[in-house]
């Protein structure tokens, strides 16, 4: 029992800790009077307000909590050993944090796609076998659990970010066809699907299993915001720290809590590529 007491304060000492760097980047904007946030490093792109990073995570969040799943969301790697989970949890953690000290040092440019695929997946799928040696394989990604039951939640943030008041407009330049079709497929495979499966799929599963639910929730998230550093000036970090905790902080936590729910990849993974996929702001522009 005095185990399971303090393993229930150290989740939530975690969660309380994580939950309060969000509060603390949202009082930051408060405090300086920052009324809008510059939640994308593409030229020209437009910034948001608070609310805008804010309410559509919360209008996600509330349905999927009220909608359970009609199959109960499963812990897929319950039955490895923990030891072995903890070293592939903090083997990823370290890819995790490797890769976003490298984007802060601006490793940008035609290296960075590169730079992701092999830290955030060639790495962990050659450590994940190491780690294996001759036991069973690792299945952290299970087969959905529910289709139907996120779609309220998907729709509320649809609305708010693409048609409804929160959605920005298409300012910055694009560039020729040929080009945007290339970046674009480029952005979908390296950032909307193998960023889920790694921050949520592989790390946030990990997590799950050996700290509970809401630590794992909000490190994986804050981790995934860092990703984002190379919107931080060096000069100034501060105004930089706290735009990516308040966007991409809160886009990890509402994500992180879908998969959570559902237990459907494929769930974050479309709300990524829609809030990432210019030609969807292309097409609702011409609507």
């Amino acid at each position: 029992m005095v185990t399971t007491d303090a393993g229930s304060r150290g989740r939530m000492i975690v969660t309380g800790v994580g939950l309060a760097v969000f509060v603390l980047a949202y009082g930051w904007f408060l405090v300086t009077g920052t009324t809008e946030i510059r939640s994308s490093a593409d030229p020209g792109a437009p910034g948001e307000s608070l609310w805008a990073a804010l309410l559509p995570a919360l209008a996600v969040m509330a349905p999927a909590r009220l909608i359970p799943s009609a199959t109960a969301p499963s812990q897929p790697l319950t039955g490895l050993p923990r030891s072995r989970l903890r070293r592939e949890t903090w083997l990823l953690v370290a890819a995790a944090v490797v890769f976003a000290l490298l984007v802060a040092g601006r490793a940008r440019g035609d290296w960075y796609p590169l730079l992701k695929v092999l830290l955030l997946l060639a790495l962990p799928l050659v450590m994940f076998r190491l780690s294996r040696g001759g036991g069973p394989r690792a299945r952290a990604i299970p087969r959905p659990a529910a289709w139907l039951a996120p779609l309220p939640a998907v729709a509320a943030w649809f609305v708010l970010t693409e048609i409804g008041p929160f959605a920005p407009p298409l300012t910055q330049a694009l560039p020729d066809p040929v080009t945007l079709a290339i970046t674009s497929l480029v952005t979908l495979l390296t950032a909307s699907v193998l960023e889920e499966i790694f921050y949520r799929g592989w790390l946030q599963t990990r997590l799950e299993v050996l700290y509970g639910r809401w630590p794992a929730i909000t490190f994986s998230a804050l981790l995934f915001a860092a990703m984002h550093a190379t919107r931080v000036d060096l000069t100034d970090p501060v105004p930089g720290l706290a735009s990516i905790v308040a966007v991409q902080g809160v886009f990890g936590l509402m994500t992180g809590y879908l998969w959570a729910c559902y237990r459907n990849i494929w769930i974050p993974i479309l709300i990524h590529v829609v809030s990432n996929l210019v030609y969807v702001d292309l097409l609702l522009d011409g609507i």
